[in-house]
């Protein structure tokens, strides 16, 4: 019996490790089976893409429209826009009560009350910048906006003292401006009826070959009617022709900001701007032109004697300015005997002791009188002082040539009809040729004799 428990007992012993070994089949290293397999790759977190900002136009139904700094009636105005202005809209308020909105030709980024333009689209498409998150306004005070950004125009608050009926029959105006041909008096024009139903200004421009030139004056309006308003002018700048065009006061109140917020008030596309022709005179010089004059020094005349008619002066005196004061003595508290304009040419008859004063020829004036020196310009020349008139007389129902000198030789300046008469400053020394002005070139020009009928 023992030893039959010895047999089992060896047999069961040489089984284990048969046993053991099923159980684990691996024949190499066991770290194999101790070490951890690798995690298996993660995909990177992505963001949700942001969605394309969406941009909607919108068209102005109110006659006038203040764009604002922040959305509230409260913050600066920026820029102006009047009705059927097109703008695109780039975003809202999250009541969607106020846009915001790029200001063209402007590029100002400002917010307007919605209520006053006709959306393209819906509203709710548009974003809200953080500038918009807040509460845009207040229930009293979006009432408030309401009142002052709609409606017509909404912008007649200004005047506390208007009744509402007012301010509706002044938002209903169409712009408008009206100007007559005038003598520019002391350094202004005059409008005589501006319309605008909201602030906006009078802009005078001076003419560029028939189109608007550099502005030479501007004069602010009040919302309504204003009649005979004064406009004071750069008399110096002022062209024959100006136009008078209504600007907008859409940026600093009472600033003219052009180029700018303060555009021009278009109708049909196009600005309105009525041209009108002025006459410069001596009446037209400004108190601060007449005081600038008054600057020149008192002088006296030089010890050497004038210039005769009759006798050869070497200089021709152009005037620079607009409107030039001719005094009967080298001061500028002598008497006023008449007034010249840019352009004109006088023979030169002397100057003043300090060459502050120039002595000319003036037609009608039998001695030579006085003009500022600082106020004209020198030109070299050989004539013999002959103040008169001479009609043109070609024979030949045509025009007659005008040169730069008194020669063949010299350049052809431009021409003149038969049958006109101009004046005569004089002739050259061998008599053969006169000096003419007025005949539309600037300074003066020569002409053949054999072609001049003398008065």
């Amino acid at each position: 019996m023992q030893i039959r428990f010895r047999v089992l007992s060896f047999s069961a012993l040489a089984i284990l490790p048969l046993l053991i070994g099923s159980c684990y089949p691996f024949q190499r290293d066991i770290t194999q089976i101790l070490t951890p397999a690798a995690p298996l790759p993660v995909a990177e977190a992505t963001e949700p893409a942001e969605p394309e900002p969406v941009t909607l136009s919108a068209t102005v139904h109110v006659n006038a429209l203040r764009v604002r700094q922040a959305a509230s009636a409260e913050t600066p105005i920026i820029a102006g826009l009047l009705k059927d202005d097109v703008i695109a809209v780039i975003g809202r308020t999250e009541d969607s009560s106020w846009l915001k909105v790029e200001v063209p030709d402007v590029g100002t980024i400002g917010w307007i009350w919605a209520e006053d333009v006709s959306l393209d689209g819906d509203a709710a498409a548009l974003s809200v910048p953080e500038d918009g998150l807040m509460a845009a306004e207040p229930e009293d005070a979006a009432e408030d906006a309401v009142a002052e950004e709609q409606a017509d125009d909404g912008e007649m608050a200004a005047d506390e003292e208007k009744t509402d009926d007012d301010a509706m029959a002044v938002a209903d105006l169409e712009p408008s401006v009206t100007v007559h041909a005038q003598e520019v008096i002391k350094g202004q024009v005059t409008v005589a009826e501006a319309v605008v139903p909201v602030e906006g200004w009078v802009v005078i421009h001076a003419d560029d070959a028939g189109s608007f030139g550099p502005i030479i004056g501007q004069a602010h309006l009040e919302p309504g009617v204003t009649n005979d308003l004064a406009v004071d002018i750069d008399v110096d700048a002022a062209t024959e022709t100006l136009y008078a065009m209504l600007h907008t006061d859409g940026g600093v109140f009472d600033v003219f900001e052009f180029p700018g917020t303060d555009m021009p008030v278009l109708k049909n596309g196009v600005p309105i701007s009525p041209a009108f022709t002025v006459t410069i005179s001596e009446m037209s010089i400004s108190d601060e032109q007449a005081a600038a004059e008054e600057d020149v020094p008192v002088t006296t005349p030089t010890d050497e004697p004038l210039l005769k008619v009759g006798d050869v002066t070497r200089h021709l005196a152009i005037v620079t300015t607009r409107a030039l004061r001719v005094r009967s003595k080298p001061e500028t508290i002598a008497e006023v005997l008449a007034g010249v304009a840019v352009g004109e040419a006088y023979p030169v008859a002397g100057f003043s002791s300090d060459d502050h004063w120039v002595a000319i020829f003036f037609p009608g004036i039998e001695d030579p009188v006085w003009i500022a020196a600082s106020l004209v310009e020198l030109r070299d020349i050989e004539l013999r002082v002959r103040m008169g008139r001479a009609t043109i007389e070609t024979g030949q129902g045509g025009r007659l040539r005008l040169r730069g000198g008194p020669s063949l030789e010299a350049p052809i300046v431009g021409y003149v009809p038969d049958d006109e008469t101009y004046d005569t400053l004089g002739y050259s020394e061998d008599g053969q040729w006169a000096l003419l002005v007025g005949t539309g070139v600037e300074g003066a020009t020569w002409a053949s004799v054999s072609f001049l009928l003398f008065q």
